[in-house]
């Protein structure tokens, strides 16, 4: 075959496989009826904004939806480690988006009432969006100080901010915990631990580092003495006893 006729070969078939996607994009059996998205890590569903950007998908046809910009736009979003996006034709689109490993969710609220919400990774003090931070509702979350939070945020964590972090991640699966409150004067040691228990009446103050094990076993002790009614019955931990206030 002469090389003219080659080009031109290539020319009809580039044109043939042109007219074809013009005509499939123009095809209302290729809309988009469904859009599948799973998300993995510390997440249950995707956020408001995530959903906004998804929801005009629908009705386009699939063969419309850049694939690149769209896992570009998804991936921007605070948390998010990757996104993968397939498109499953004839109508449907499967996203699979993937959040980074987060430790815990932390606030703080300073003296004019202003709260700043933060994700602490890997020993990382994060200041997030409030709505990005509400989505992560699988984590605990700990009141630090707006001054000690300054000074995560400023020069890194310390030993006392891993302690607390170790011990509010171990928390995170207690159902029995309605808040946590670090509190720290701004040394490089462990503060104070304060954890409301509301449905046990009762709160436990850790003022020293402990173990997981040895916070599991006093929140055990806390559960076994527990008796409805009657004033509120105040514990503190210590490494080696622990004291019931009444």
């Amino acid at each position: 075959m002469k090389t003219i006729e080659k080009i031109l070969l290539v020319l009809v078939l580039v044109l043939i496989v042109a007219g074809a996607f013009i005509a499939l994009r123009n095809i209302d059996f290729f809309n988009i009826e469904e859009i599948d998205v799973s998300v993995s890590g510390p997440v249950t569903n995707v956020t408001a904004d995530m959903q906004r950007v998804l929801k005009p998908l629908k009705g386009m046809n699939i063969f419309e939806v850049n694939l690149g910009s769209l896992r570009k736009t998804l991936e921007s979003f605070d948390g998010v480690k990757s996104v993968k996006i397939k498109r499953f034709y004839p109508d449907k689109l499967i996203i699979d988006i993937d959040y980074n490993e987060i430790a815990l969710k932390a606030y703080s609220i300073s003296d004019s009432g202003e709260v700043t919400y933060y994700f602490i990774h890997d020993d990382i003090l994060e200041v997030v969006r409030q709505d990005t931070w509400e989505g992560f509702d699988k984590l605990a979350t700990v009141e630090i100080n707006p001054a000690y939070a300054q000074m995560m945020l400023k020069w890194g964590s310390d030993e006392g901010f891993r302690a607390m972090v170790m011990m509010g991640q171990h928390l995170s699966g207690n159902n029995l915990i309605t808040s946590i409150k670090y509190d720290n004067n701004m040394g490089n040691e462990f503060g104070r631990l304060v954890i409301d228990l509301s449905a046990l009446n009762s709160v436990l103050y850790v003022r020293e580092l402990v173990s997981v094990q040895r916070l599991d076993e006093m929140l055990d002790i806390i559960s076994s003495q527990f008796s409805a009614g009657g004033a509120v019955v105040v514990y503190d931990l210590y490494a080696n006893t622990w004291v019931k206030r009444t």
